[in-house]
């Protein structure tokens, strides 16, 4: 018997993966820079948006934190059930003056 693989986990193709039913807390750190490459400052009113969509491109859950750049998302038993076995995306959008996307499209396996 093979033991099962950490869930969640990031794969090395970036793809984000977890067990179908399993609940948990996961922190994405992002790190925003200006087109000069200097730190955004994070105010306390600006927001991360986390969408996960599924295959038919429908919004699954949607996620919002406020005044960090460290969102932690919590996935209860509520929301694990939403996550059948499949192939999703995920979107990260950072709202603050201007809108900018951090993650588009990215890949989300729930096994």
């Amino acid at each position: 018997m093979n033991p099962a693989k950490q869930s969640p986990r990031m794969e090395s193709d970036g793809t984000l993966r977890w067990y179908a039913g399993d609940t948990f807390s996961l922190t994405f750190n992002f790190t925003l820079k200006d087109g000069s490459g200097n730190p955004i400052s994070i105010n306390p009113g600006d927001k991360i948006n986390i969408k996960f969509f599924d295959f038919n491109n429908e919004l699954v859950h949607e996620f919002e934190s406020t005044g960090t750049a460290s969102p932690t998302i919590v996935i209860t038993d509520e929301i694990s059930a939403k996550f059948k076995e499949g192939i999703y995306r995920i979107l990260v959008k950072f709202n603050a003056t201007n809108v900018t996307t951090l993650l588009k499209n990215n890949k989300v396996v729930v096994e």
